[in-house]
């Protein structure tokens, strides 16, 4: 009996990681000499368009190819911009209104069909350097009421000089119409010249130098729009005009990713694969010379000066479970991996420190503590957990963080006080919320005065139970299934029925964009180091751009928001923030959870790994040692 165990074990892992055996020796020949790391993804990835980005997964996919003005210094902590595509820090005006930016003259797109063919040249396509004029387009898609620009657009509105004007006239013409972006202007986003643009504001936005650093707003050529979304191939090698009313307004596939990134997106298969190749015109970038305390100690200057990107291709492959993701790195295919719960104790032990065993390896582990939240979100537009405030307490207080993070995430994690995260300015003053704690007997007080608030509200008959609630996720997985049964457990205590319901990433967003939810559990990482970030989640206009999609509404936290966005000073906007976090604590649109505390491990042939509070396309400064790798029993 025992052998069969055994066998049917064996047969179990054969099983999971077959696939990959069996696409090892493509990888292995089709990049045949060039140095490749092997990861993984774990959500499908639903945009490939910089204007359209709204979420982690594709924001991490889409920094391998789409570059903004700014971006952050990948080494040194605290966070500094520095400058990307933009060849300085951008001259601000006295009044704070006007930011100039100068471009760097030297920077390339990919080459594509879009640019026409090579004559003779060693290339098949052209290519052309970047235009102040690219970057207008950019902000004008942003700002175009036929492209779903929700998040983007959330953190410009009502900010750049003209944007609300110019999304109002776009809206009258058809969304195949193309020839709104030559015939509207944008005053608040204007090219001086080939290589200088720049931004005027409505008034004082100190986070501007923080969206110039984002990729959403990645310069974009106007050929993309003239080929790519406005004609199509005939089959005979020629291109013909799309009908308007045919086009599509969004960047969909890879042959029109047209970015300046360190890779170029050569293949995506949905929900399968995502192959990215070195850019042979990507400008001069190089590993940095310094960093934070620490850095050159853990070898992560080593390379200091030397020109990027280290790696030639980036093989990603969609696992959606978390075993055959650990099986992969277990089994030497992957270079680096998160560690799965259920295995958790196996590789790090009561001290949080890596085992033994692992260390004999050669296998590093990294515990970062990243600047986001994690909470279950109200829809208050609901009729039942919109309705009553008590209903909301009541299950914040009966809620158990602790015991979900040491339970659910092996102590992976620290309990989420208040709505800014502690690393940030405005959290001490914030103090801890009135119900981020936890006490049965106050929760169970606050659910039997939560049935008269909803009786009152006519949702349900007096003395009826609450109705059962419904929390979504954005998974499927083992974990997703742990932490659901962890909720109903603990909300069933207070005499609550819960139902799960478990989504892809895609299909969660979608309910939530159309506010077809109750409940659901997310998060917000950090996009830039200032809690505005993540009280303008709370701001009543972004329930239209979604990003308030709790559909949070209260005048004075409003009136708040505005007004700290007056103050450049953050020693004048630290005491706003705090009294919006309070707010926050006392309405209860989230039930606050946890910080998290990222670990990582490394295989002992992958270097200069460093995670990234906030910047994607941080990949390229990673080396892969294949020699190594294979003398490691990985991959060549």
């Amino acid at each position: 009996m025992k052998w069969f165990y055994i066998i049917t074990l064996l047969l179990t892992i054969a099983l999971v990681i077959a696939p990959f055996w069996l696409l090892e020796e493509e990888n292995t020949s089709q990049f045949e000499g060039k140095i490749v790391e092997y990861t993984t993804y774990t959500a499908k990835i639903d945009s490939i368009d910089p204007a359209t980005c709204g979420n982690t997964p594709s924001a991490r996919i889409q920094g391998g190819f789409y570059e903004g003005l700014y971006t952050y210094h990948y080494l040194k902590r605290p966070l500094e911009v520095i400058p990307d595509l933009a060849a300085s820090m951008p001259e601000i005006s006295d009044d704070g209104l006007t930011y100039t930016v100068k471009l760097r003259k030297n920077v390339k797109y990919f080459r594509n069909p879009c640019f026409g063919r090579e004559s003779g040249g060693e290339h098949e396509y052209k290519t052309r350097t970047v235009t102040a004029d690219d970057v207008v387009l950019a902000y004008k898609r942003v700002g175009d009421f036929h492209v779903n620009t929700r998040l983007s657009l959330a953190f410009l509105q009502g900010k750049i000089l003209g944007m609300d004007e110019y999304r109002r006239k776009t809206r009258s013409y058809a969304p195949g119409d193309f020839s709104r972006y030559k015939k509207e202007d944008l005053p608040g986003v204007v090219a001086l010249d080939e290589h200088t643009v720049q931004f005027k504001l409505n008034g004082i936005f100190t986070q501007l130098i923080y969206v110039l650093a984002m990729q959403f707003y990645a310069p974009i050529p106007h050929e993309v729009i003239s080929y790519h979304l406005s004609t199509k191939g005939d089959g005979q090698g020629r291109r013909v005009p799309i009908p308007i009313n045919d086009r599509t307004t969004e960047i969909r596939m890879p042959s029109e990713v047209v970015g300046t990134g360190a890779y170029m997106m050569t293949r995506w298969v949905r929900g399968s694969r995502i192959v990215m190749e070195r850019n042979p015109d990507f400008h001069d970038s190089y590993y940095p010379s310094e960093g934070a305390p620490g850095d050159r100690e853990r070898g992560l200057l080593v390379n200091a000066g030397e020109k990027l990107p280290f790696v030639d291709v980036r093989d990603l492959r969609c696992v959606l479970e978390p075993n055959p993701d650990w099986m992969l790195f277990l089994t030497r295919q992957k270079d680096w991996a998160l560690i799965p719960s259920r295995v958790f104790q196996t590789v790090v032990s009561p001290s949080a420190e890596l085992m033994e065993t692992w260390r004999d390896q050669g296998v590093s582990l990294l515990k970062d503590p990243h600047p986001g939240i994690w909470w279950i979100a109200f829809n208050l537009a609901d009729g039942v957990v919109g309705k009553s405030k008590s209903l909301r307490q009541g299950m914040h207080l009966a809620f158990d963080v602790e015991k979900y993070i040491e339970v659910v995430l092996n102590g992976r994690g620290k309990r989420g006080l208040n709505i800014i995260p502690s690393t940030f300015k405005g959290h001490k003053e914030a103090g801890r919320g009135p119900y981020a704690h936890v006490d049965l007997d106050a929760a169970r007080k606050k659910i039997a005065q939560a049935k008269k608030e909803l009786a009152e509200a006519g949702a349900i008959e007096a003395g009826d139970d609450i109705p059962v609630i419904t929390i979504d996720f954005s998974k499927r997985d083992e974990q997703t299934r742990r932490i659901a049964e962890f909720m109903i457990g603990e909300f069933r205590k207070v005499g609550l029925d819960i139902k799960a319901e478990l989504n892809d990433y895609p299909t969660l967003l979608g309910k939530i964009n159309n506010k077809r939810f109750q409940t659901c559990m997310l998060g917000w990482y950090a996009d830039y180091p200032d809690a505005e970030n993540f009280l303008q989640n709370f701001y009543s206009p972004n329930i239209e751009r979604n990003t308030n999609y709790f559909s949070y509404e209260n005048k004075e936290f409003d009136r708040l928001f505005e007004e700290a966005g007056k103050h450049p000073d953050i020693a004048e906007r630290i005491p706003l923030y705090a009294r919006m976090a309070r707010m926050i604590s006392e309405d209860v649109p989230v039930i606050l959870l946890y910080e998290p505390v990222i670990y990582t491990l490394l295989m002992p042939w992958t270097h200069n790994y460093k995670l990234h509070p906030v910047a994607f396309g941080v990949h390229k400064y990673m080396r892969i040692d294949v020699a190594a790798r294979i003398k490691g029993g990985g991959r060549g």
